[in-house]
This record gives structure tokens, sequence and C-alpha cells, in this order.
């Protein structure tokens, strides 16, 4: 009310101001009286012409706002669809459908970064599952992988190369992989820093020039693993079995943490051991 009644003073009382302004007092009180009101009344036609104006931007304006909440409530929904789509894959019977469920959760992990942190969790979850240590998988899994050296089936190993790619690992947050059969899994040059691996089996995995930093291998078999050219800075091994293991060109090896059921490390190495009740 206060807006319109300001409105409503302006177009009686401006105008008149802003013709006498405008041509001058003397000039202005020469006009007679039909003069005077013609240029007082364009100059309310101006006024309210502008007023329209902006009146039509302000609602460009608004429905431009409405749209773009619509867009975006609209583009939730399907992400959310497809996050749903994505979990069902996961659990399908059918590696194939799993497998592509794999790549759906890492595609919408580039595309809608709020649900990075969600997918990480997710796709750990699923390695965990479909490949866990001691194993507990059913015939029809290990028909999938019948022999100790086999490769990964293609939904596991499509699921840590995603997790690798890192698309949607947070920053300072690491991947819980415990317990978990990687045997003979190929994982060279894979960017694995900040993993937990804990009591997980990676015997004759290929862990050639991989990025090891700040990773937790405590408790788990990596016996045979090669382990050629990676980083294992800070990387903890307490309790882990390295016997067999290639260990040549490693980068930061002085660095490990180890303890008194540490295995398979050079006999030479002046590796830093750090004792758990000393943590």
């Amino acid at each position: 009310m206060v807006v319109i009644a300001a409105f409503l003073g302006c177009l009686m009382f401006l105008p008149a101001w802003l013709v006498e302004h405008a041509v001058g007092e003397r000039a202005a009180a020469a006009l007679t009286a039909a003069d005077r009101l013609q240029a007082e009344n364009d100059v309310r036609s101006t006024l309210l012409q502008g007023l329209g104006g902006l009146l039509a931007l302000g609602g460009i304006a608004l429905g431009a706002a409405a749209t773009m909440r619509q867009v975006h409530i609209s583009r939730e929904g399907q992400f959310i669809d497809l996050f749903t789509k994505a979990i069902e894959d996961l659990a399908s019977d059918k590696l194939s459908v799993r497998h592509g469920g794999v790549y759906a959760m890492e595609q919408i992990a580039e595309t809608a970064p709020h649900y990075r942190g969600h997918v990480a969790a997710l796709l750990a979850s699923f390695v965990r599952q479909q490949a866990p240590w001691p194993k507990t998988a059913s015939a029809d899994a290990d028909a999938v992988r019948p022999a100790h050296h086999a490769e990964l089936p293609d939904d596991v190993a499509g699921a840590m190369g995603a997790l690798a790619r890192r698309t949607m690992v947070l920053p300072g947050t690491g991947i819980e992989l415990e317990k978990v059969d990687l045997r003979g899994a190929e994982l060279s040059r894979f960017d694995l820093s900040g993993f937990c691996f804990a009591d997980a089996n990676l015997a004759d995995a290929k862990l050639a020039a991989c990025d090891l930093t700040d990773t937790t291998f405590s408790g788990a078999g990596l016996r045979g693993a090669d382990l050629k050219g990676a980083r294992l800075t800070r990387a903890d091994l307490r309790g882990a079995d390295l016997t067999g293991a290639d260990l040549s060109d490693v980068v930061g090896l002085e660095t490990v943490i180890t303890d008194s059921l540490t295995t398979g490390l050079p006999a030479d190495l002046g590796v830093r051991v750090r004792a758990a009740d000393d943590q």
C-alpha cells in the first residue's frame, strides 16, 4: 500500500515539477493551462510506459526463475530415477547387468557431484559383497571365477576401476575395502592412495606402479603380489604377509608402518616399526 501511494503521489506531482524544471520557471509560467496540462500528461505517459517495461521485465525474471526451479526439480528427479535404477542393477543376478550398473553409478558421479560420496560408498559396499574374503560366495559365483589366479569378474573389476579413477572419491576420504578377495586382480597403475584393504586377500595381485600412499594393508595377504615400482609411502603393513611379493623399485618402502607380524619384507630394510599400542 505504501508503494502504491508513493507511486500515485509521483504521478500527481512529479510531472509538474519535471515540466517546470525542463523548460524553466518563466517559460512554464508563460504556458497556457492546456499546454501545461498536455506537457504534464506526456510526462505521466512516459512514466507509465517505463513502469510497464519494468513490470514486464520483472515478470520475465520471475518466469525465468520459476522455469529454472522446475528444470532443477525435473533434473533432480531424473538423477533420483537413474540412481535408483543403478542400485537395482547392482543387485541383479546377471553379471552383465551389474557391470552396467557400475558404470551408470560412475556416470551419475560425474554429472551430479552431490551424489559422489553416496556412489563411492555404494561401489565399495558392492565390491565387499561380490568379492568377500574369506570366501562366502555361492557355487554360481565360483563358476564365474574358478581358478585362484583368475581375473576379477567384470562387475567387480569395473567397480575397482571406477573407484581408482576417483571421480566419486571426496577429498580427504578413503575407500573401505576390508576383507575383500582381490587375488590375481589386475590393478596396475591404479590410484589406490588412502584405500583400506585391511584383512583383504591380494595374493598375486598386479599392483605395479600403483599409488598406495597412506593405504592400509593391515592383516592383508600380499603373497606373490607384483608391487614393482609402486609407491608405498606411509602404507600400513602391520600384520601383512608379503612373502614372495615383487618389491623392486618400490618408492617409500622405508616409510611404511610394520610390526612383528609383518612378513616378507627384506630383512635388512630399515623400515619404521610401530607397535599397535604406540599408535
